[in-house]
């Protein structure tokens, strides 16, 4: 298949999805979390923490931001568009109190001037959206390219900072993504099913 028609089936697989299947997965994904990725050393200092809004099906990412705001310890932050002109996406911090705005593809997110944004070589995880994966790492987006030239510097640099952990329900998973060379891979994966490196 295409990578248009990847991601019509898979969109619409995640848009059957019941009210009840995205409550559970979103508290099953928070959970897994808890229990292992938010246990590793590094968490236990401040760290910089990008994630998005969910939307269109998306796996909901209230939740773990909530959770992340309770701890006090992590600066929690959203991807903004209308950023720094050499910079493909910056990200704004987000709190409780945020002011928002819609952008232009009719996202809110965290009503921030541009040089007030990070980039993404200053994050230290993201939470990735995504249409589809597979097993080997590789990620399917929306087909704007803004993650994978935000954080273009990790196919030189595999280990750099940030982890960039690929955020979706379970029925997203496909045996085999086309690959680009241009395409960022994931650290990453986080399910209802559970955590795992690639």
């Amino acid at each position: 298949m295409t990578p248009s028609e990847i991601r019509r089936q898979i969109r619409n697989r995640r848009q059957n999805l019941s009210h009840q299947q995205q409550n559970l997965h979103s508290r099953q994904v928070l959970d897994t979390l808890i229990e292992t990725l938010f246990q590793e050393e590094e968490f236990h200092s401040p760290l910089k923490i990008a994630i998005f809004l969910s939307q269109d099906g998306e796996l909901e990412t209230r939740p773990t931001i909530h959770y992340l705001w309770q701890q006090k310890r992590h600066q929690v932050y959203l991807p903004v568009l209308e950023t720094q002109p050499e910079w493909h996406m910056g990200f704004a911090a987000y709190h409780p109190a945020s002011s928002m705005k819609v952008s232009r593809y009719g996202i809110e997110e965290p009503d921030l001037q541009p040089h007030q944004h990070l980039n993404g070589e200053e994050m230290d995880l993201v939470f990735m959206p995504l249409v589809a994966f597979d097993g080997n790492g590789h990620r399917l987006g929306m087909g704007g390219g803004f993650y994978d030239r935000s954080f273009a510097f990790k196919l030189k640099k595999p280990t750099a900072k940030p982890k960039l952990i690929g955020w979706a329900h379970s029925c997203q998973s496909v045996s085999k993504l086309p690959n680009e060379p241009w395409d960022v891979p994931l650290d990453g994966i986080v399910t209802e099913n559970g955590f795992r490196y690639f």
